[in-house]
């Protein structure tokens, strides 16, 4: 535990250094979105918000996060090969959100443009490189490293862009991708504090110690201009931003190419993947486009079933919360050798999944959308759900 601390002190001022910024920051960007017109404008289905809010709120996450990262390279903290195409890739996903808050961007061109940032920052770092390799190698099936590197790319890739497009989705309510994303970069540094203690990796270990600590701070400094009522939103360059965070770092987690950390990974940041795929499955399930906006996420649906917005909000950080605890199980884990390891945790990770979506089913999460009910209902004493 001692040991712990040490570590805590030694990375804590880059988490406090992007809280401080972002706290300072935001009321700066509200001011700028409100000089120059850039808000948030409430329509009668997708933004449903009582009235227009500033949009800038990701370019203050994205200025305490970028200077967390500078302070590393500063201080030498990870080597700057690793540190300097994250950072610039960060940065350059959330311009493309910033671009598509202001002016729009279409579909195709987005996904195109992400995903040549992602891959440029995959393909410099070597980030996921041995994903396949920690799947398969446990269970005595090896590949060459020509089939194997581009596979893990390719899945890395999804991955990421997966994983920004969760968090964007997320972005629902008041409070809501900002708290989820802190208490997902909260349960990444415990994981990665753990690897750190155990010896992981003298190279990534400290560039996954960084990255979740500043998204950490990031999210908080931001999260209580943000939490209903909502005085600004973070838009698009702040969600893409911390879901490029989070889907980095669950790719990062498999540079030894041992599968349970990187599961361990995903099962932390469950709650956006979860609430992507039962909005995909109910728009399918409608008979729409899986990629068509509506609100049928899940706290849409318990809006909806009378919930507030902030007790939505509240038990939403708590199942992230709990798919947290459960993904930092596999640090207790402890029968001999990696096979043995991995062979315990994906049947436990595939019984939660499973249970999830029975949970899901049973309690009427799953049916397709009604066109009447579309419209989200908000309580009497609170702003209404708004993309936060």
């Amino acid at each position: 535990m001692a040991e712990f601390w040490e570590l805590v002190k030694t990375y804590q001022g880059y988490g406090i250094a992007a809280f401080v910024i972002a706290v300072f920051a935001t009321p700066l960007a509200m001011r700028v979105a409100q000089r120059f017109g850039v808000m948030d404008y409430p329509d009668t289905f997708l933004k449903p918000h009582a009235r227009p809010t500033p949009y800038l709120g990701g370019t203050a996450i994205c200025l305490a996060w970028a200077a967390a990262m500078l302070g590393t390279l500063w201080c030498h903290t990870v080597e700057w090969q690793l540190a300097l195409p994250v950072l610039l890739g960060g940065v350059a996903i959330s311009i493309l959100g910033l671009v598509d808050d202001v002016r729009g961007v279409s579909p195709k061109m987005r996904l195109a443009v992400g995903a040549a940032i992602i891959a440029a920052v995959l393909l410099t770092t070597g980030a996921g490189f041995r994903l396949v390799a920690s799947f398969c190698d446990p269970l005595g099936v090896h590949f060459p490293a020509y089939v194997a590197v581009p596979v893990s790319v390719l899945i890395s890739l999804v991955v990421v862009l997966g994983a920004c497009n969760s968090a964007n989705l997320i972005d629902g309510l008041d409070g809501l991708c900002s708290g989820v994303t802190a208490i997902i970069s909260l349960g990444f540094f415990l994981l990665a504090s753990h690897l750190a203690l155990w010896g992981y990796s003298p190279e990534g270990d400290p560039l996954r110690l960084v990255l979740a600590i500043a998204m950490f701070g990031a999210a908080m400094g931001f999260l209580p201009w943000n939490f209903n009522p909502a005085r600004i939103f973070m838009g698009d360059a702040g969600s893409v931003l911390l879901g490029f965070n989070c889907g980095m770092l669950i790719v990062l987690f498999a540079e030894r190419g041992i599968f349970r950390w990187v599961i361990g990974a995903l099962m932390i940041f469950a709650l956006p993947v979860f609430d992507t795929a039962l909005a995909m499955f109910r728009r399918w399930r409608s008979g729409r486009s899986i990629f068509e906006g509506d609100r049928s996420h899940f706290y849409d649906q318990l809006v909806q079933r009378g919930c507030s917005v902030r007790q939505t909000v509240l038990i939403s950080y708590g199942l992230t919360v709990i798919y947290g605890g459960l993904g930092l199980l596999m640090m207790w884990v402890d029968e001999k050798g990696p096979v043995i390891r991995t062979r315990y945790a994906v049947p436990l990770y595939g019984l939660i999944v499973l249970l999830t979506a029975a949970a899901a089913h049973f309690a009427g999460l799953t049916r397709p959308e009604q066109q009447a009910g579309r419209q989200t209902a908000s309580s009497a004493d609170e702003t209404p759900p708004s993309p936060a």
